[in-house]
């Protein structure tokens, strides 16, 4: 009399299940082979883990922009549609997307911050005109965010941006920041015009492989709170070039501008994020009067190394 067939239970080892309906080949198998094959999984299965894993290749792009929006408390809902509506509109605006296209395409990303900050629209890859209103349309739809706080953490903002173009799986041969506010740090400096934590921050960006940290300050002067406190006069506490120059721009080729208000903010920038995208050759250190207001122009011989 024939014994009957012995039950080959299944294996759940490591995520791996085996029966004989997965591999029939295993057929009929002795106690001994059977440990044998779960040695020999297991043995496969570690050694994945100890001798490597899947490599990701970053992808390479002409330009990687990180687009860092100041919304802290001074901006009232009025100056956050503004300025909100003014990045939209510049992914929409024909010369940006020709720059975009003429260099191959872009990554870029933009994020909200006040005393933290948050992503509000992560990294995009744009090449014509169908993914750069494509992101304009993400903007439109960005909330502006309530858990960042209502201060003004500037140092913070460029620490998050630093984190986020070290880990946006892109390899960009032009590296630029982008930072946009309406006033100095209030979190790590309390306002003052000399901020070593946003100085330290510049400077890492700028050791870390990005290639250019520029801004775009919006006066506070001809806004309603009218504080005189950030903006071109002379009776005014902060000279936003100044504090600019100090604290925050860096890198061969780097530039600021200043908008007289959010009024202007969609021309000013617009044609900043055009310049950007395409890099212009160096010029002396100077201030260019724009018809939005004057733009001053900071370069440094400081050149990070590429990795």
């Amino acid at each position: 009399m024939h014994a009957p067939p012995r039950y080959i239970p299944p294996w759940r080892d490591q995520g791996v299940l085996i029966t004989h309906s997965t591999c029939p080949q295993l057929g009929r198998t002795t106690e001994g082979e059977e440990m044998n094959i779960r040695r020999t999984l297991l043995g496969a299965a570690a050694g994945i883990i100890v001798t490597g894993s899947v490599q990701v290749q970053a992808i390479p792009i002409a330009t990687e922009l990180m687009l860092l929006a100041d919304v802290s408390g001074s901006l009232d809902t009025t100056d956050f549609n503004l300025q909100r509506d003014g990045y939209e509109a510049a992914f929409r605006n024909a010369n940006v997307i020709n720059a975009i296209e003429s260099v191959g395409g872009i990554a870029v990303s933009l994020a909200y911050w006040s005393e933290s900050a948050q992503t509000a629209v992560g990294w995009t890859t744009l090449t014509d005109s169908a993914s750069s209103n494509a992101f304009a349309d993400l903007i439109a739809a960005a909330a502006r965010p309530n858990n960042v706080g209502n201060g003004t953490g500037m140092a913070n903002a460029m620490n998050f941006g630093a984190n986020e173009i070290a880990n946006n799986g892109y390899e960009g041969s032009n590296v630029v920041v982008d930072v946009s506010g309406d006033g100095a740090d209030s979190i790590a400096c309390s306002s003052t015009a000399n901020c070593a934590a946003v100085q330290t921050a510049r400077d890492f960006l700028l050791n870390s492989g990005v290639d250019r940290v520029n801004a775009l300050w919006i006066e506070d002067e001809a806004q309603p709170s009218s504080r005189k406190f950030f903006c071109l006069d002379a009776s005014c506490n902060i000279n936003p070039l100044d504090y600019g120059s100090t604290n925050v721009i860096g890198g061969t080729g780097s530039f600021q501008q200043v908008a007289s208000n959010f009024d202007d903010f969609s021309d000013a920038i617009a044609s900043k994020i055009e310049r950007e995208i395409v890099p212009q050759v160096p010029l002396p250190s100077t201030v260019l009067l724009f018809g939005l207001g004057l733009a001053g122009l900071g370069w440094t011989s400081r050149r990070k190394q590429r990795s």
